[in-house]
């Protein structure tokens, strides 16, 4: 067994990554690759002597001396120091391997001999910034496959399997820590039994939606950049040089910090994509500067005055249970969203588009049996000119609160804001024209 993680999730080429390593193997050696059209191999570090060292619990920094739920002393995880070359901005793995893993390196993915981290620019110079959902990998990885047992004392949990105080020792805050194993590889998402019947890849998980949109960003030619949660959380500048942020696949966790830079950097004029779902659903509150919890559902100000959308008029299916596959139905088809799609009003394009969970804003249903096009009535937070261009009905399937109805849209205030409303936008890229020309339309428009 081996697991580690970085002490910071980003990095600038001329800094020092250091990885935090346990092993029970007695020598360990590191593999470094980029994450773009494919794994590109960078550099290798050589053979390490090995340490095990307890897991610790999951609001602890692994990094620091930590007290067991017992009482127990947990020291510290082994950290081991890197220099960064200049490596081109982007998303890369560490592979962790000991002896006997041989073979060249296929996927980032891994329960467990993996680390990702992402190296940022110094000098911006693309017009695109892509931000991983660091908070949401954090807020579903358990750590251990294993559900908690205080008996054994034994496995983790996540912010969605917090043990109630009256089975354990001493009290633990719901809270889940940065600097552990899992923060996008290397670990185990809590919801692994939520298998996805199009991709056997588990969500919540780099490889599952980020991956594929970062391999279709290079494979088409995009420049772009990378940074995660954590950078837009400490960093009111961060977004100052770029036209254009993206956010893809599940974005469930975000910050008031995020939030706020976000905000600013659109009236001023700056263009966010939404290429996701479950979007900025849950707010987070830090404890300390590597430890967060889950606040609340934005009560002074909801998710759709950023997004446009939310997850209380969209809701998650269950698609082993019903697979029925839900596109988008086209309204506003003269809109330079559709260009060159040769999509008309009424048409349906994407197929299974709307797959795991997705975001909507509120209309009147009776709008939408009638066929005409439905506009937000507003009453749910979104603004009264953002323009719905696609409707995906998953009502009576799935759940939700409102409408149960994805929604496609945007809507220009400074800056333009696009979303996608799903999940699962980065799964058709490949095989959906219409969702490849509808792509490069935002980021040739925004980028």
């Amino acid at each position: 067994m081996i697991r580690g993680y970085p002490a910071a999730p980003s990095i600038q080429p001329g800094g020092t990554l250091t990885l935090h390593v346990s092993t029970d193997a007695p020598r360990f050696r590191m593999e470094f690759h980029r994450c773009g059209r494919r794994l590109e191999f960078q550099a290798s570090s050589g053979w390490l002597p090995g340490r095990h060292v307890p897991d610790h619990l999951p609001f602890q920094d692994w990094g620091e001396d930590g007290i067991g739920l017992r009482g127990e002393h947990l020291p510290r995880w082994p950290a081991y120091r890197f220099p960064v070359p200049d490596w081109r901005p982007g998303v890369y793995v560490a592979a962790l391997m000991v002896d006997g893993d041989e073979g060249a390196v296929s996927t980032p993915d891994g329960r467990d001999g993996r680390a990702l981290f992402v190296v940022r620019t110094t000098a911006p110079e693309a017009s695109i910034l892509y931000k991983l959902p660091l908070f949401t990998y954090h807020a579903y990885n358990q750590v251990s496959a294993d559900p908690y047992d205080p008996v054994t004392q034994h496995g983790g949990w996540c912010l969605y399997t917090v043990p109630d105080a009256r089975d354990l020792p001493v009290a633990v805050p719901p809270t889940v820590c940065l600097r552990r194993p899992g923060g996008g590889t290397g670990g185990t998402p809590w919801d692994l039994f939520n298998a996805d019947p199009y991709d056997p890849t588990p969500r919540q998980t780099f490889v599952h939606w980020d991956a594929r949109f970062v391999a279709w960003l290079e494979a088409a030619g995009y420049r772009v950049d990378y940074c995660t949660d954590l950078d837009l959380h400490e960093d009111a500048d961060l977004l100052s040089p770029y036209r254009l942020l993206l956010s893809v696949g599940h974005d469930e966790y975000w910050s008031d910090a995020m939030r706020k830079n976000a905000r600013r950097y659109v009236e001023g004029g700056g263009n966010v994509a939404f290429f996701s779902g479950n979007t900025c659903w849950w707010r987070i509150a830090f404890d300390d500067p590597c430890s967060f919890r889950r606040v609340s559902n934005w009560p002074d100000e909801p998710e759709n005055a950023l997004t446009g959308v939310s997850f209380r008029n969209g809701g998650e299916r269950n698609l082993r249970h019903d697979p029925t596959p839900v596109g988008y139905r086209v309204q506003h088809a003269e809109h330079w969203i559709f260009a060159g799609t040769g999509l008309c009003d009424g048409d349906v394009f994407g197929g299974s588009l709307v797959g795991y969970e997705c975001d909507g804003a509120e209309f009147d249903r009776a709008d939408l049996a009638r066929g005409v096009p439905v506009r937000p009535t507003g009453r749910d937070g979104t603004p009264p000119d953002f323009l719905i261009l696609g409707v995906g009905d998953v009502a009576p399937r799935g759940w939700g609160l409102g409408n149960r109805a994805a929604t496609m849209g945007l809507r220009t205030d400074g800056g333009t804001v696009f979303t996608a409303g799903t999940t699962d936008w980065a799964r058709l890229l490949a095989t959906s024209p219409e969702v490849d020309r509808i792509t490069r339309n935002v980021l040739d428009r925004l980028g």
